[in-house]
């Protein structure tokens, strides 16, 4: 699987990218919402890990635009906000989970696993 990770944090984007390296999976990083959108129209991507909190185009924008031509691909989104209105928000715009920052490594694993064992079922 090809998964996009859109995080302009590098120390956040680091444990992401590892973590998806370590299951064998490849990633295509952009470190704002404008390159997100080009690499998502550029490159075929099975999952979006997305930050909220972007320079240039925030992460519901960029959940939104994507929504528009696919409807079907997987988003994840990154926050450090993980209210209860702000997982309505994340919903709204069109993601399907919601994973509070500071990232756990584990519970990322964890939830990758989860999805990408039934994607390979699908």
């Amino acid at each position: 699987m090809r998964i996009l990770v859109v995080e302009d944090n590098k120390a956040v984007s680091l444990i992401i990218c590892r973590i998806i390296e370590e299951l064998e999976h490849e990633y295509v990083l952009a470190a704002d919402g404008e390159a997100a959108l080009r690499l998502f129209r550029q490159r075929e991507v099975d999952l979006l890990i997305l930050d909220v909190e972007l320079p240039a185009l925030d992460g519901f924008s960029v959940a939104r635009e994507v929504r528009n031509e696919d409807q079907s691909i997987p988003i994840l989104f990154i926050s450090g906000n993980s209210s209860e209105a702000y997982q309505q928000q994340s919903l709204d715009a069109g993601g399907d989970a919601l994973m509070a920052k500071p990232i756990r490594p584990s519970e990322l694993r964890r939830w990758l696993e989860g999805y990408l064992a039934k994607a390979s079922q699908a």
